[in-house]
């Protein structure tokens, strides 16, 4: 398989500069490892460089095109040399305190460096028209949710998302759920919404068996709440709902026995318990350097005193605050979530504007269980989400969006 993965790369290296709506795609399906039938891992000298090739390619694209976002509103122009900065910084800082090589941070930059789709979309912002977006989202959601109805009904499973004996699980379910949110926001009549409905149930009673409870719980309460007009909407449509996020995130990220008992509420997982007492002792690291964190660094870099493969190192999948802290610190967290959450603090009219409020905000509950803000499962949703939104107004035509949607 290495030889398809290398003639992969190869297209993406082309894509990337002349055809970034093909890039764009093929991204989407390398990180579904190919709708689930082809393993998106490309080994060399047993390390995979798959995934953070194609963030070096957006990179490159960012240096050679920079000039191209000088025509962004203010806030964005700052979010995306911000990106630049806290990527660099988190590269930097465990090599100028002796905890890590270069090549180690660099490594373990590999998750947030996805992050770089964003001025990527925004570099090429008119290849993307929302239209296009839409239709690339419809295919991913459409598929998973068909791939969902296999699943519970003949017990099918793509070989690539084979968790175990009868269990099922997708490496990037929030595509699925950014989808549901546009979609639900657009229902208007009866048998728009039944439909939107009766993808919700597949979506509720498939995640069950897949796993990821919180966002289950969160995107199915969303979009219940955009069809019917919930008061919920009402809530996220004030700048309020921003206070109330940060300072949520201060006690959440400050006692983490708080983590512990909603972690134990949003995931089913018995192991919640056990992996509380190695993130104690990934506390009590952060609180030696609670203001500006560690950097990225390598798993060899600093290993916790722990009997499970969970346990090894700082940073975890599984307590997104936690990693967060670990990464940047109180200072940089604050920073880095106060950027990307300034462009839905506008109060809007529009329902599929609002939806794609309540998704963002969302993951600021999934984030205690599931490190949505920062490795990729998290990132390159919230990069076509931002996206989304801020072209939303400027060049979708309804009639268009009827078709696709």
């Amino acid at each position: 398989m290495i030889i398809f993965g290398v003639f992969f790369l190869v297209l993406q290296t082309y894509f990337v500069f002349f055809q970034p709506k093909y890039f764009l795609f093929a991204y989407l399906l390398f990180i579904s490892s190919f709708l689930g039938f082809i393993s998106n891992q490309v080994l060399v000298s047993g390390m995979e460089i798959g995934l953070f090739y194609q963030s070096v390619l957006m990179m490159l694209v960012f240096i050679r095109y920079f000039r191209r976002i000088l025509d962004l509103t203010k806030h964005f122009k700052i979010l995306l040399f911000l990106i630049v900065f806290i990527y660099v910084y988190g590269i930097v800082k465990p090599v100028s305190s002796g905890m890590s090589s270069l090549t180690q941070s660099i490594i373990a930059s590999k998750e947030f460096s996805t992050l770089f789709l964003i001025p990527y979309l925004f570099i090429f912002r008119n290849f993307f028209s929302i239209n296009y977006i839409i239709k690339v989202l419809s295919f991913f959601g459409y598929y998973f949710l068909f791939i969902l109805i296999l699943f519970l009904l003949l017990d099918f499973i793509p070989v690539q998302y084979v968790k175990g004996v009868g269990a099922i699980e997708f490496y990037y379910p929030t595509i699925l759920s950014l989808f549901l949110f546009i979609k639900s926001g657009h229902a208007k009549n009866i048998l728009e919404i039944v439909l939107v409905l009766f993808l919700l149930t597949i979506w509720s009673v498939g995640m069950y068996f897949e796993g990821h409870l919180a966002l289950m719980l969160t995107t199915t309460f969303g979009c219940i709440s955009v069809i019917f007009k919930l008061p919920v909407i009402n809530f996220v449509n004030k700048k309020s709902w921003f206070i109330l996020a940060i300072v949520s995130i201060l006690l959440l990220s400050t006692f983490s026995s708080y983590l512990t008992e909603l972690s134990k509420f949003f995931n089913e997982s018995s192991s919640i318990a056990s992996r509380n007492i190695v993130n104690e002792a990934r506390m009590e690291l952060i609180f030696e350097r609670p203001l500006f964190g560690y950097g990225f660094m390598h798993d060899s870099a600093l290993e916790l005193d722990s009997n499970n493969s969970y346990g090894k190192n700082l940073f975890v999948i599984d307590s997104g605050y936690i990693d967060l802290l670990g990464k940047f610190g109180y200072v940089g967290m604050f920073i880095y979530l106060f950027f990307l959450t300034i462009p839905f603090l506008k109060r809007e009219r529009n329902i599929v504007m609002i939806s794609l409020k309540l998704f963002f905000f969302q993951l600021f509950f999934v984030n205690i269980t599931w490190s949505v803000f920062s490795f990729s499962m998290g990132i390159i949703s919230i990069s076509i989400a931002l996206f989304f939104f801020y072209n939303y107004k400027n060049n979708l035509k309804t009639k268009s969006f009827i078709k696709y949607i």
